[in-house]
């Protein structure tokens, strides 16, 4: 994090759902952005997109299998 206004910073995270590698899932493949002070943001996409698997790691609810949530 290089800006002190930054007040959440997301960093390539990746989630991956399933047991062998025909059933594996990506529910969320190298995610990254910054939401600073003052900022509004809003999380849209089609169902099964990952909106509420980054929402839950957002808030600590799931991990993900890479990257950073800072």
């Amino acid at each position: 994090m290089e800006n002190s206004s930054v007040l959440l910073h997301i960093h390539n995270i990746q989630k991956y759902y399933g047991s062998n590698n025909s059933n594996i899932v990506k529910a969320l493949d190298d995610i990254s952005f910054d939401v600073q002070k003052g900022e509004f943001l809003g999380i849209m996409g089609s169902s099964g997109a990952g909106k509420s698997t980054l929402l839950n790691m957002i808030g600590a609810i799931e991990k993900p299998d890479s990257g950073s949530i800072i």
